[in-house]
């Protein structure tokens, strides 16, 4: 009998849901309606839970806030407490996105981030490119074929956008400091150059998509680039540019992290869902 609750989430999560009620005897859910979810799920609040028998507990993608704060669909956020937590048997896993502070302090069970799985990385990272595709297309006056789009960073995103805007058209110019990545660009046909040499070379982009989770979007950066150069920002807080100082440039810069769940819930929520599945094949060994 595998019983899981569900806390608070997003669109993603309702697909998650529909792809988890192929393996869970029983969904318990705080934060959705039976009519949002579309499949059988009991709905709960945070003090009526059967925390004892619970076997997981999944919260959203972007994690718990540091007081506890869990975002739900309809933005009226639960309030996750220790006292709740410390009702859960030590069977319970807790699934989450992002390890954030409060989990690392106030969960002694389990804690498992879909983010840290390879699978999921991979498989999220072409809704991500999509969206980056899409956002540009929308953000610009101009065809994506011939223009010149640069790519910050050769990560498991970086990769996928690279692919998808090259077999667009686009020129793609690879930047990363990894030897190894360096590479790996070259191997697959972009111009890759280290983030060096960014600054001499801004003034060429057309499309500029930064992965990087750090603050490489400078205002020398901005002042180098085309008026009309539209730079796109997916990684996650802090993100890599001050928005104060982006205000002072004329280029139209956005900072999107989690595209999967703005552009794909639906696909976004499945791969969660089969990812969760084998999470819980291999901690329970059974499913129905």
């Amino acid at each position: 009998m595998v019983e899981i609750a569900v806390l608070g989430g997003d669109l993603r999560t309702i697909s998650l849901m529909n792809t988890l009620s192929s393996y869970a005897n029983r969904i318990y859910t705080v934060g959705f309606n039976q009519k949002e979810v579309g499949v059988e799920v009991c709905e709960r609040t945070l003090e009526n839970l059967p925390y004892e028998r619970l076997n997981a507990i999944i919260l959203p993608v972007q994690g718990v806030g540091t007081d506890g704060t869990v975002p739900t669909l309809d933005g009226d956020p639960l309030k996750l407490d220790p006292s709740h937590i410390e009702r859960t048997g030590e069977q319970c896993l807790f699934i989450t996105g992002v390890l954030t502070p409060f989990l690392k302090a106030n969960v002694p069970r389990k804690v498992i981030s879909w983010m840290s799985r390879e699978d999921v990385a991979i498989a999220n990272s072409i809704p991500t490119a999509e969206g980056c595709l899409r956002l540009a297309i929308e953000n610009t006056a101009h065809t994506i074929h011939s223009a010149t789009v640069f790519i910050l960073g050769y990560g498991r995103c970086g990769k996928t956008i690279a692919d998808l805007f090259s077999g667009s058209g686009a020129n793609v110019i690879v930047y990363t400091n990894e030897d190894g990545e360096i590479a790996r660009a070259k191997q697959r046909g972009f111009v890759a150059r280290s983030f060096l040499n960014i600054t001499d070379d801004a003034d060429e982009a057309d499309v500029c998509i930064n992965t990087v989770p750090s603050r490489v979007l400078t205002p020398e950066l901005f002042q180098k680039m085309k008026s009309t150069c539209f730079i796109l920002d997916i990684s996650s807080a802090p993100g890599a540019f001050d928005p104060g100082v982006a205000k002072a440039f004329p280029q139209k810069i956005l900072n999107v992290p989690g595209i999967p769940g703005k552009v794909a819930p639906k696909s976004a929520g499945e791969i969660l869902g089969r990812a969760t599945i084998k999470i819980f094949e291999k901690e329970f060994g059974h499913g129905t």
